[in-house]
């Protein structure tokens, strides 16, 4: 027996020379067997390739197997038939009721054995434990290493006490998949099979304890074994010479951390056993890979990601192409687009192409639905469950009903279904009906409804006892069986069973797929196609498993849970010439491809995101680590393990690879593009982002009518807006051909210039709705400006999206609002001078005032917000920060504090600020803002931002009525970011370089000069945004550092040039500001006027729709020739002019 190992780059040829010796010494010794042994999923592929290597094209000595699968073969071979093998699916059945019948004896996971999911979970701890070795006596020993870590060992003892009840349970009955390999070893020595057998070992970038157990045995008694492994030439010398050393320093975070450690641990594994070694093939020595070998990108790619070097390729770059999208069916079009054209205007095969996704199941239906419109064949390898699927769904609805006695939401949960007979209008009436009535239970709903509710028709409460009766007619026999004492799983089963028949599920499940297929939804036709034997199946099995054992009703209702969550469906692929469709880690790509789409590379997909709520945290998997106890790898792991998968898969195309990434999901959240396309084009220097949504589609990419049918869809209005372009009247005429197409595309037309026509309101509902106009805010009336129909909607007719409570922006703001207010009120309580305040002294004032207000929210729906370490930190962290910024700004000018919390006409103000200069009195108004809120000339002109001015006003007005003696003026209405402000290293690094450039002689150290520019950037980050008097003694008045420097002001929006204030600035002359704010509380005034006068236009300003949720309502929509109302941008100089109109 000997070992030898087959290195090389990804692309080099190992496969192909692996199988290539394979058939060769097959021919020679035809009475050996020759296998290869390949992961699971790569089987299909690696038997397609040998077959089309082998000069025979098969042979009878040649197989292609997993290592489960070979076990099988032994267990055959030695008369092992004693047990049968448990699948996924019975695990979960049975580890879900065993941790039912113990969970008593648990200390963390006892109320969490019925939570969904956690079969499944436990299940995947367990199983882990048995690949990694972690027996009985290993566990003991974990568990004495976890004095420190309490939580750990009570989880730890928990998972014992389930997997040993979950052993005791299929003792002498069955075993697991994971117990295969542990019996094959027991088999291995004595078996003549394997003496008789070389393996050639292929496709796996490591192995478990369990498998390296199996694999040691294989090596010790087979006649020889050939192991490919993905390992550069100098990468494998550098392992080489390490190993000579006995140093085995690898790096867990290193590119060939896999590799090098799955080489180390078989090296180890053959030296212990004295097996001869033969010299290592390093295939590719000192060349490219022979797959890329022409193509010089790709070549340069697989030499220099993720290395440690600062190689650039200057050149064109045509072998990568990275484009963005809108969304992830945006990118699935695209790519279907562009295969379409690949295929018909370049000549290439199906099977010439592939797509890989990080995220199957956010874009797999996506796929399926574009490929499908396109005509294209394709292989998802890809599975899901069928736990939300309705019919599903409907199972778990009617036995909920009978558990929870007909409750509202169980009963209108079945019928919303839609499955069973009874129609939508009956549901509608039938449902008002008990909401009203508040009927519930068997005994209500198995007797006439004689009493209709206030406006109800005899008809209709004839309609909902019919629907009632139907209802009651299918879930009777269920109830009758299920509510039977001491029931089996097997009388459950059958009841179950009765149900679904009774239903005729077969045939609507079917109708189902119909429509689906009819609607180009492939991925959902093929679900379908498999749901009723799925579920079938599963009855079965829970039968077979558990038929005998009694259970109560909620017991049964969980098994049938955690067995639909467990079991998945998938497509066989339709044929050799196709396009596989994959993920990065589990999809094998053994045939050549000339290029590969990589589709939705964004953060949090690549890398991909940790999942959380595992029972073994990586937490808890770091801290036994440490303690040399191995398990499953960590997220932080799994983030250098996907990078081998990256760096592979970039080796795969021949000719090109596609990358594309979306703009934002599919929910409309924002997404970032993964860092592996920054890092791509820091290695390409000519390698750009082209953006998708402004480029223009080619005739080539509409394949189809229905395809041209979306893209007409689109951009009908566009191109009818400006004349028929050359794709579009050819489309026109392709698809105006067909008679159906040809209505949709005239109502695309009438559609294309339809414009929203304007509500009218009659003024005395407009009073009934708003009461008197005093009663209509600020907020309500920038809301207004912004479109008064939006307006109406939403303040009028009380519309509104649900509210959800989430931890939001505006919570926090609330914290640090009431936080500042209870710091200036024990200032003004305790008579402190500003000029006594020092840093310490503010921050031991404002941190007894966080922990005021976080006592009094902690009763308060936001307790969870006022408990969170985090939050106080962050709340402590802002506050402090803000509050040494502010009493800075006091101390900095003569104004002083007046007032806090003013109530004033339109609301409440955060500060009033004022100085007073002989007869005069100047008004400052601050309002705090958890956002960077910036001031709009513009938009405070036209009021959509009138608030910070309108505030002024009424302030003003106030300190006027209370000093009726005094000239009151306008100074300043400026916003305050709450924030905690970062400044970067390298603006540090710049100020103390600036420093020592102007001050060479200065004698502070590095450090100091940091600490110094980190304070004056951090105070700088304070500047408030907003409008200022002009006059140069107001802005000294406000900051005396203006009067002694030019520049700009660190505390206002002024600049300063020797003659006074520039035209920078936001400044006008208090003569103008007065003017100003009279404008602004006038226009508001009027506003008032127009909604209680019923004006409810449809006339929104750009951007008022990007977040209103009253678009389908309005239908507003730019497409359909509705236009925004256009805005005169104004300037401060424009205000001065038409301010001072007013005196002409």
């Amino acid at each position: 027996m000997a070992v030898q190992f087959i290195v090389g780059r990804a692309g080099a040829g190992k496969s192909h020379y692996l199988y290539e010796k394979l058939i060769e010494k097959s021919l020679i010794y035809r009475n050996k067997n020759f296998i290869a042994i390949v992961p699971e999923q790569f089987s299909m592929e690696t038997q397609k390739q040998i077959l089309t290597m082998h000069p025979n094209r098969g042979s009878f000595n040649i197989e292609v197997t997993s290592m489960t699968r070979l076990a099988y073969t032994v267990f055959e071979e030695q008369g092992f038939n004693e047990y049968k093998v448990m699948d996924d699916l019975g695990k979960t059945l049975i580890m879900r009721k065993v941790m039912e019948q113990c969970k008593d004896k648990l200390t963390i996971y006892k109320s969490k054995t019925s939570m969904p999911g956690f079969a499944e979970k436990m299940k995947t701890i367990v199983s882990e434990f048995k690949q990694y070795g972690i027996t009985d006596d290993v566990l003991n020993n974990m568990k004495a290493e976890c004095d420190s870590k309490p939580l750990l060992r009570h989880k730890l003892n928990d998972v014992e006490i389930i997997s040993d009840a979950f052993n005791e349970y299929i003792k002498e009955k069955v075993i697991t998949t994971e117990d295969v390999l542990t019996i094959f070893c027991k088999y291995i020595s004595s078996s003549d099979f394997i003496k008789n057998t070389y393996f050639y070992i292929d496709g796996f970038t490591g192995f478990t304890p369990i498998q390296y157990q199996v694999l040691e045995l294989l090596i010790k008694h087979c006649a020889g074994v050939k192991i490919a492994i993905t390992l550069p030439e100098d990468e494998f010398q550098s392992l080489r010479n390490a190993y000579s050393k006995g140093n085995n320093a690898i790096s867990k975070y290193e590119l060939f951390n896999l590799s090098k450690d799955t080489l180390w641990k078989l090296k180890d594994i053959i030296n212990r056993n004295n097996i001869e070694q033969q010299e290592t093939v390093i295939v590719g020595e000192g060349q490219a890979p022979y797959r890329i070998r022409d193509n010089k990108e790709l070549t340069f790619l697989e030499k220099n990601l993720f290395r440690n070097n600062s190689s650039k390729y200057r050149e064109n770059c045509k072998a990568l192409e990275v484009h963005s999208m809108s969304n992830p069916r945006e990118e699935a079009a695209y790519v279907a687009g562009r295969i379409s054209e690949l295929i018909v205007d370049k000549g290439y095969r199906y099977n010439d192409i592939a797509v890989i996704t990080g995220d199957m199941d956010g874009y797999y239906r996506y796929i399926e639905e574009e490929f499908s419109k396109n005509n294209i064949p394709a292989f998802i390898d890809h599975k899901h469950n069928i736990a939300s699927n309705p019919f599903v769904d409907g199972i778990k609805a009617a036995i909920e009903i009978v558990e929870k006695d007909f409750s509202y939401e169980t009963v209108f949960h079945l019928i919303r279904l839609g499955f069973l007979p009874i129609g939508r209008e009956a549901a509608d009436i039938m449902e008002n009906y008990v909401l009203q009535s508040g009927r519930r239970g068997f005994k209500s709903y198995g007797r006439l409804w004689e009493k209709a509710y206030k406006g109800m028709t005899a008809e209709e409460l004839d309609m909902v006892n019919q629907a009632r009766e139907k209802l009651v007619e299918i879930i009777r026999p269920l109830r009758e069986e299920l509510k039977k004492k001491k029931t089996t799983v097997r009388e459950y089963t059958k009841a179950v069973y009765q149900f679904v028949q009774a239903n005729n599920m077969q045939r609507q499940i079917d109708d189902y797929r119909i429509e689906f297929q009819n609607q180009g939804e492939i991925s959902r036709a093929k679900e379908y196609e498999q749901v009723y034997v799925t579920i079938i199946t599963l009855l079965d099995r829970i039968v077979e498993l558990m038929g005998d054992e009694v259970l109560t009703i909620k017991e049964y209702k969980q098994i049938l849970q955690a067995g639909f969550e467990s079991v998945k469906v998938g497509i066989i692929p339709p044929g050799l010439d196709t396009v596989m469709v994959g993920d990065i880690e589990r999809t094998r790509l053994k045939d050549t491809k000339r290029i590969i789409f990589f589709m939705g590379v964004n953060d949090g997909i690549i890398p991909k995101a940790g999942q959380a709520g595992g029972i073994i945290t990586d937490t808890d998997r770091e801290f036994l680590e440490k303690n040399n106890y191995i398990l499953a790898p960590t997220a932080t792991d799994n983030v250098f393990k996907q990078k081998f998968y990256l760096y592979t898969i970039f080796a795969k195309p021949t000719e090109k690879m596609c990358i594309t990434f979306s703009k934002s999901g599919s929910d409309g959240a924002t997404r970032r593009k993964s860092y592996i396309i920054s890092t791509l084009m820091n290695l390409f220097e000519n390698l750009k982002i082209i953006d998708e949504d402004e480029s223009e589609i080619t005739l080539n990419q509409v394949t189809t009518r229905s395809k041209a049918l979306d893209y007409l869809s689109q951009n009908i209005y566009e191109y009818s807006k400006e004349g028929d372009s050359g794709i579009f009247k050819e489309l026109m005429a392709t698809v105006m051909k067909n008679k159906e197409y040809s209505k949709v595309i005239n109502l695309m037309f009438d559609g294309a210039f339809y414009s929203a026509k304007n509500p009218i309101l009659d003024e005395n509902v407009a009073r009934q709705l708003y009461g008197n106009k005093e009663n209509i805010g600020i907020t309500r009336l920038e809301r207004f400006a912004a479109c008064a129909y939006s307006q109406f909607l939403n303040n009028g007719l009380k519309l509104g999206e649900r509210k959800k409570f989430e931890l939001a922006a505006f919570d926090i703001g609330n914290l640090y609002h009431s936080a500042i207010k209870d710091f200036f009120d024990t200032i003004n309580t305790n008579n402190i001078k500003w000029a006594d305040l020092d840093d310490k002294k503010s921050e031991n004032i404002i941190n007894d005032s966080i922990e005021k207000v976080m006592e009094q929210y902690e009763n308060d729906a936001l307790n969870d917000i006022a408990r969170s370490a985090f939050i106080k930190k962050q709340v402590k962290d802002t506050s402090t920060e803000t509050v040494n910024a502010l009493v800075k700004h006091i101390r900095s000018g003569n104004f002083l504090p007046r007032e806090y919390e003013l109530r004033i006409a339109h609301g409440r103000v955060d500060r009033v600020d004022t100085f007073e200069d002989g007869n005069n009195i100047y008004v400052k108004v601050i309002d705090y803002k958890s956002g960077n809120k910036v001031f709009n000339v513009t938009e405070t002109f036209l009021g959509l931002q009138m608030q910070l001015m309108v505030y002024l006003k009424d302030t003003v007005d106030y300190i006027k009525k209370n000093n009726p003696d005094k000239n009151v003026y306008p100074a300043a209405g400026l916003y305050f970011h709450v924030y905690d402000p970062y400044v970067s290293e390298i603006d540090c690094e710049k100020a103390v370089s600036d420093f020592r450039k102007k001050n060479p002689d200065s004698e502070l150290s590095d450090e100091e000069l940091k600490k110094m520019a980190i304070e004056k950037e951090r105070f700088k980050a304070y500047r408030m945004s907003g409008l200022v008097a002009k006059e140069i003694e107001i802005v000294n008045a406000m900051d005396h550092n203006t009067i002694t420097k030019t520049g700009s002001s660190a505390i206002l929006p002024v600049n300063i040039t020797k003659s006074g204030v520039d035209a920078r600035s936001t400044a006008i002359e208090t003569k103008t500001y007065s003017k100003f704010i009279n404008h602004v509380s006038n226009m508001a005034g009027e506003m008032q006027d127009k909604i209680i006068k019923g004006d409810i236009s449809i006339n929104p300003v750009e951007g008022a729709c990007d977040y209103c949720p009253f678009g389908g309502i309005c239908n507003f929509d730019r497409k359909l020739g509705s236009r925004y109302r256009q805005v005169e941008k104004v300037s401060l100089s424009d205000i001065e002019e038409k301010c001072n109109e007013v005196d002409r």
